[in-house]
């Protein structure tokens, strides 16, 4: 099978069919269990490679977590300068996940996958380095499924890559011992890093969703109609603010409020327009998150004027001191405010908003 390459930003991530340990980048990615055995599967294959001395200087610095990323010297391998190790399943079968927090597998799943390639992105930065080669990190051993690490790793990799204007060279290993998988069936990973390139190159030209799309993501994926779609929030923000999002959407789903942002809709083929109408419309509340970026991106004043036109009540998140564009000042200049450059704290005033908001609008 034929490499698949994507690009972000400035730069590239190249999905690999074959063995990690021919890869020519700075660091290999191992998936290991906490006591760093390397007795299988790609740790074990790196050992065979490299030589006892990665397990020795691994070693030296556990005792470690699952979800820690040890860093190991990469012995005799060629290539590489170092070997990031993973710890993704216990060594000890008593031993338990250390975040009490998260009981359900998938959540386990989830911090597991998306706090290890988080961390080797740090370290990246942190040793100066600019090439890194992965493989789908606990879909061996860990028995994580293989959807599962598919979404976590592209939306990871790709978060990482869109707030740098570093040049990193990414590869995604692909290995099947027993030769009994086919193209097909990695299609969910193909989908999911063509989906977030397209929402890279998107959040970077400002050019509409839907155009670009079509021609990289499956054409029977379908918006849903109008009456499918149960939200009772539509998030009006900029692509480039996307992780300043994250405790917005987190609080949201731990309170249990029912909400719409673009990210999430994945759709191709259809006019990208209506289902941003369609959204606002199906909304009681809209939360403008307002900052440097949103206040210049088009799409966004375009909804917040479409929310205006529909008497949606709309309330205004500040991420930054920057100011409102001016049609959305002449729109919504008035409103109170919400100041989120310290979301803990602004959280219980978001809240108190939302359910006066919402209980207000049923009333009515």
């Amino acid at each position: 099978m034929e490499p698949r390459t994507y690009k972000f930003n400035n730069s590239t991530l190249t999905i690999v069919f074959g063995d990690i340990t021919t890869s020519k980048a700075d660091v290999i990615v191992s998936s290991d269990d906490t006591g760093i055995s390397m007795g299988g599967g790609i740790s074990g294959a790196i050992l065979k490679v490299g030589g006892e001395a990665i397990r020795q200087d691994a070693q030296k610095k556990l005792p470690a977590q699952i979800g820690d990323v040890v860093v190991s010297t990469a012995g005799s391998m060629e290539h590489q300068k170092f070997i990031f190790h993973c710890l993704t399943i216990p060594h000890d079968k008593k031993q338990a996940f250390y975040d009490d927090k998260l009981s359900n597998p998938e959540d386990v799943n989830h911090y597991i996958l998306q706090h290890s390639v988080d961390k080797c992105f740090r370290l990246l930065q942190a040793l100066d380095l600019t090439s890194i080669a992965f493989p789908t990190i606990g879909a061996g051993l860990a028995h994580i499924p293989l959807g599962d690490v598919a979404k976590v790793m592209a939306d990871t990799i790709s978060s990482n890559l869109c707030r740098s204007q570093k040049e990193y060279h990414i590869e995604l290993y692909l290995y099947d011992r027993n030769h009994i998988l086919k193209e097909m069936d990695y299609i969910d990973l193909f989908e999911h890093f063509a989906v977030r390139s397209a929402i890279a190159k998107l959040s970077k030209d400002e050019i509409p969703f839907q155009e670009e799309l079509v021609g990289t993501v499956n054409k029977n994926i379908v918006r849903p109609k109008r009456s499918e779609m149960q939200h009772e929030v539509f998030i009006s923000y900029s692509r480039k603010d996307e992780e300043s999002v994250l405790p917005l959407k987190a609080l949201l789903d731990e309170n249990g409020v029912p909400y719409w942002i673009d990210k999430d809709g994945m759709f191709s083929g259809e006019n990208f327009k209506e289902v941003i109408v369609d959204a606002i419309e199906t909304a009681k509340v809209v939360i403008f998150v307002s900052s440097v970026n949103s206040n210049t991106s088009r799409y966004v004043i375009r909804e917040i004027g479409c929310a205006v036109q529909r008497n949606k009540t709309i309330i205004p998140l500040m991420l930054d001191n920057s100011p409102y564009a001016k049609s959305i000042a002449y729109d919504i200049g008035d409103i109170d405010q919400i100041d989120y450059t310290e979301p803990e704290s602004a959280n219980k005033k978001l809240i108190a908003s939302l359910a006066y908001a919402l209980g207000k609008l049923e009333q009515n």
